[in-house]
C-alpha cells in the first residue's frame, strides 16, 4: 500500500445521501455538494469506514483488493468529501453539522444544503433565452384553477378602499430606485414594524416568549436580520445587524463599495448595487431545532421567512418606499462576509427597498390611491 502518511485517519461523512440516477449509483455528500458515481470498492469502504481508521486498518478491512486500489480510492474519496480526515477543518464542520441538525437529518440537511451556492442567470438576454427554451419543451401550466361542473356563485368585486386594502393593492416588486438616500428614520420604522418585538407572551413552562408582526411557529422567531447599507442617511455603508430586542443597529464591518458587493451578494441582479438597502434575512436554526425536533419542522422555518418577507413587503409599501425580494444570491459568499458559519446559522432570504423614481407608476398609483381616499 502507499505511505502511511499519504493521509491520516479518515472516516466516512456524516452527510452522505445515495440515490440512483438512470443506471447509475450516486453518491453525494449534500453539506459539500460533491457528488459521485460509485465503484464496488467505494462503496464498501464506504460502508466500513463509520470510525476513525488508520491506512493500515483500511488495508487489513479490504484484504481481496490491492493495497495500491484501496489507497487510490481513498484518496479519490477524501478529495471528493465522501470521507474526512481526522481535526481537519472538513471533519470539524462535518461534526458541527451532525451535532447541531441531529434531529433533521438527512431529510431536511440534503435539502437545504444541497441547494445552496447553485449557478444562476441574471443577463436579461441570458435569462430571455432560457424561458425561450423551455417554451419549446413545453407549455406554461395554468394560472388558474377551475371547476367549471360546480355550482358557481357569483361574488361582488370590492371596490377601492383606503387604509390597509390600498397597501396590499399597491404591493408590487420593484426594481427602479431613485438616487434619493433613505431617511434613517424610516429605516428605524421599516425595522421594526417587520422585525421588532412589538410584545412578548409568558408562558408557565417556557418564560418570556418574544412576539413579532409575523406569525412563528411556536413563536420561536428564528429569522434575523442584516441590513447592507448602500444609500441610508447618516448611516455609513457597510453591513449591520438588527437587535430586534432592544430596536438598534450593530456595526459589523464598514464596505468602500457597498452597490458591487449588493451586485455579488445578489449575483449579479443589477438592480440590488441600486438600491438603498438589502436585508439579509438569515435563519438561526437552533430556535426552531429546540423545540421541534423532526424535518418537518425545517417547513416552518421557510414559512416564517416568508411571513416576514411579506410584512416587509407591506410596511416598505405603506412607507412609500419600493421594496423587492429574491431567492437568487450567492449564500456562501455573504455567510463569510457577514460572519456567520452557514450550519446553526444561514442566510435565506433577500430583500431590498429603495426610493422610488419621480414619476413612475408606483408614483402615479398612489396619487390614484390618495384620490380614492
Amino acid at each position: 500500500m502507499a505511505s502511511n502518511s499519504d493521509f491520516a485517519l479518515v472516516r466516512r461523512a456524516r452527510t452522505i445521501v445515495c440515490y440512483w440516477s438512470g443506471a447509475h449509483f450516486i453518491v453525494t455528500n449534500y453539506r459539500t455538494r460533491a457528488a459521485q458515481t460509485a465503484t464496488p470498492v467505494a462503496i464498501l469502504l464506504l460502508s466500513l469506514l463509520d470510525q476513525w481508521c488508520s491506512p493500515v486498518q483500511i488495508a487489513d478491512l479490504l484484504p481481496r483488493f490491492k493495497p495500491r486500489t484501496v489507497a487510490n480510492t481513498v484518496r479519490k474519496l477524501v478529495k471528493q468529501g465522501l470521507l474526512v480526515e481526522k481535526s481537519s477543518a472538513e471533519a470539524v464542520q462535518d461534526e458541527a453539522l451532525e451535532r447541531s441538525w441531529a434531529g433533521w437529518l438527512p431529510h431536511a440537511g440534503f435539502f437545504h444544503f444541497g441547494t445552496k451556492d447553485v449557478r444562476y442567470a441574471s443577463r436579461p438576454e441570458e435569462l430571455l433565452r432560457i424561458e425561450k427554451q423551455l417554451l419549446k419543451i413545453d407549455a406554461q401550466p395554468p394560472f388558474y384553477k377551475v371547476y367549471p361542473r360546480g355550482r358557481r356563485i357569483d361574488l361582488e368585486r370590492p371596490r377601492p378602499e383606503s387604509g390597509f386594502a390600498r397597501i396590499l393593492l399597491e404591493r408590487r416588486t420593484r426594481r427602479h430606485f431613485s438616487r434619493q438616500p433613505l431617511p434613517l428614520q424610516t429605516l428605524s420604522k421599516l425595522l421594526f414594524y417587520t422585525w421588532g418585538v412589538t410584545g412578548t407572551l409568558e408562558l408557565p413552562v417556557l418564560g418570556r416568549l418574544p412576539l413579532k408582526t409575523s406569525p412563528s411557529a411556536g413563536a420561536r422567531h428564528p429569522i434575523e436580520a442584516y441590513v447592507l447599507s448602500l444609500g441610508i442617511d447618516g448611516l455609513k455603508p457597510g453591513v449591520y445587524h438588527y437587535d430586534a430586542r432592544d430596536h438598534g443597529l450593530e456595526l459589523i464591518k464598514t464596505i468602500a463599495n457597498a452597490p458591487i458587493k449588493a451586485a455579488q451578494f445578489c449575483v449579479g441582479q443589477r438592480w440590488a448595487r441600486q438600491a438603498a438597502a438589502l436585508f439579509i434575512m438569515t435563519a438561526v436554526f437552533p430556535r426552531a431545532m429546540w423545540k421541534y425536533r423532526t424535518p418537518r419542522a425545517y417547513r416552518t422555518v421557510l414559512l416564517d421567512a416568508g411571513h416576514v418577507c411579506q410584512t416587509f413587503c407591506l410596511v416598505a409599501t405603506w412607507l412609500k418606499l419600493a421594496p423587492f425580494c429574491t431567492m437568487a444570491f450567492r449564500d456562501s459568499l455573504i455567510e463569510k462576509e457577514i460572519g456567520i458559519d452557514g450550519v446553526g446559522e444561514s442566510v435565506i432570504y433577500i430583500a431590498g427597498v429603495g426610493m422610488p423614481p419621480a414619476g413612475s407608476v408606483f408614483s402615479k398609483r398612489r396619487n390614484l390611491s390618495r384620490a380614492l381616499l
